[in-house]
């Protein structure tokens, strides 16, 4: 790809990539309606019935009870997917950036909190867990308060944005596109636009060294469609964007926690609904009364109809008259089938099954650690593809900084903060047991202390580097510097 594009190919290359973004932010728009329980709302204006998406649980067509169904229809959603995704979010909680041979935090981290990137990590892994994939993007840019160069980052969603690979092991994309949904409207030959409707777009195609600035009128499937606006250099060899994906397969589609079980989900939904059906109409019992003389009036009738909706006794002249009741329906069965469900859910997303089912987990420490095994294994899956992200994001970072020697890092490590279930002393433990056993030196295990971040391993290394660690534990044994013991002075007005 030349350097510097020219508006007619930038163009033509909107229109060939223009639509495949559109298809897949309507894919990321669904899974995020299912992700924030709005899959009822989203469904019924937006999606088939036939689609495997399709949001509303299934109800009979019968005009007399069509509002109180509908009422049903929208207590029935559930917001399991957001369960799945919140759960495996908080498993990668990022918390520091590492290479091997190298002391103290690196200044790619100092600049990943500048930006705030850990709470933008969260909300981007949660993207790429739930609507199958999230970007970030790194951009020349200045500290808001003190107006130093700083590289600015920050994230998108696959609803905003979609990158395309000349291969799919490419490490970077060929161009990636960014859209905002815009309202256009033509005065004369002016062209004015606002954000607000959805009939146009305010489009960003980023390439090597360029981001380039557009206007669509439409879906931008023809170049009459498309105005080029201006463009902004970047200074980067490569689009400044990089891919965090939950799981990508061999043909490069990546692959969320929401899609897979979208079926068992809206079983799920269909479960709560007939429940709530069966409540309604069917979990009630039912008082009759057969062969009762027909009333000669109908303010008779009507008459009768009230005394037998209200009064608690039934009683009847007529010596062929029957009682009799019709009991209610069962909803027990259907618990248990909204629990088998659950269930088998809880199988595939290798989810502990008192997550889902809101059961006790007062487990003993071994079978919690077993319940828990397979989400954990889920979790450092996720957490191996997000840290090639933050990598990347690294490299991006330390390329636009001008430290060329850490963009060409391929040995960055990403620490991930530890949330499995455990006390500190379990784990102080297990350190003190590899440094005395195996011989580990315990600087090499400081990182491994339950919250620990990487300025409170630097700040030990300090202390002890210093001799004020030392100096310290001698202050709190009491001992002079030579290590002969200080004579404890005796408290005033005691005998000595």
């Amino acid at each position: 790809m030349a350097k510097y594009m020219k508006q007619g190919d930038v163009i033509e290359m909107a229109v060939e990539y223009f639509p495949s973004f559109l298809r897949s932010r309507r894919e990321a728009e669904i899974l995020g309606a299912w992700m924030k329980g709005d899959q009822y709302s989203y469904s019924e204006d937006n999606i088939d019935p036939d689609d495997p998406a399709y949001g509303r649980a299934f109800a009979p067509d019968r005009r007399e009870v069509t509002t109180e169904y509908e009422n049903l229809r929208g207590l029935s959603p559930n917001n399991f997917a957001g369960l799945l995704v919140t759960t495996m979010s908080q498993l990668a909680i990022l918390e520091g950036i590492s290479r091997p041979g190298v002391t103290g935090v690196l200044p790619v981290w100092q600049t990943f909190r500048r930006n705030r990137w850990g709470g933008k990590a969260d909300a981007i892994h949660r993207g790429a867990l739930g609507q199958s994939t999230a970007y970030g993007i790194v951009l020349p840019g200045a500290d808001p308060l003190t107006g130093s160069k700083m590289s600015k980052m920050t994230g998108k969603s696959a609803t905003r944005m979609a990158a395309f690979y000349e291969d799919d092991d490419d490490e970077w994309c060929r161009i990636a596109i960014e859209a905002e949904p815009v309202s256009i409207k033509r005065v004369g030959d002016l062209t004015v636009s606002g954000v607000g409707l959805k009939n146009g777009w305010a489009v960003k195609i980023y390439d090597s060294y360029v981001v380039h600035l557009l206007r669509c009128e439409g879906d931008g499937t023809e170049a009459r469609q498309w105005t080029y606006i201006t463009y902004q250099e970047h200074g980067m060899p490569v689009p400044p964007v990089a891919r965090c994906a939950n799981r990508i397969d061999l043909d490069g589609r990546a692959i969320g926690e929401i899609e897979p079980v979208l079926p068992i989900l809206r079983r799920i939904d269909q479960d709560l609904f007939d429940r709530l059906i069966n409540q309604r109409f069917g979990a009630w019992q039912v008082r009759y009364i057969a062969g009762m003389a027909k009333p000669e009036k109908k303010s008779e009738a009507a008459a009768q109809a009230i005394r037998l909706r209200v009064e608690d006794l039934l009683v009847s002249t007529n010596k062929d008259t029957k009682f009799g009741t019709l009991p209610a329906g069962d909803i027990e069965n259907q618990i248990k089938a909204t629990d088998a469900d659950l269930r088998l859910l809880s199988a595939i997303a290798q989810m502990p099954p008192h997550h889902l089912l809101g059961l006790s987990s007062n487990l003993q420490a071994e079978a919690l650690a077993a319940a828990t095994e397979g989400m954990q294994r889920r979790g450092a899956s996720f957490r191996g593809n997000a840290g090639e992200f933050h990598e990347q994001m690294a490299r991006l970072v330390a390329m636009g900084e001008g430290d060329f020697q850490l963009a060409a890092a391929w040995d960055l490590r990403i620490r991930w903060k530890d949330t499995e279930s455990g006390s500190m002393s379990q784990a102080a433990d297990a350190l003190g047991k590899l440094s005395l056993q195996l011989g580990v030196p315990v600087e090499m295990l400081w990182e491994r202390i339950p919250g620990w971040t990487d300025d409170d391993v630097q700040r030990a290394k300090e202390l002890v580097e210093s001799g004020s660690f030392e100096k310290l534990m001698r202050e709190l044994l009491d001992q002079t510097p030579d290590g002969s013991e200080e004579p404890k002075k005796a408290p005033s007005g005691d005998a000595e």
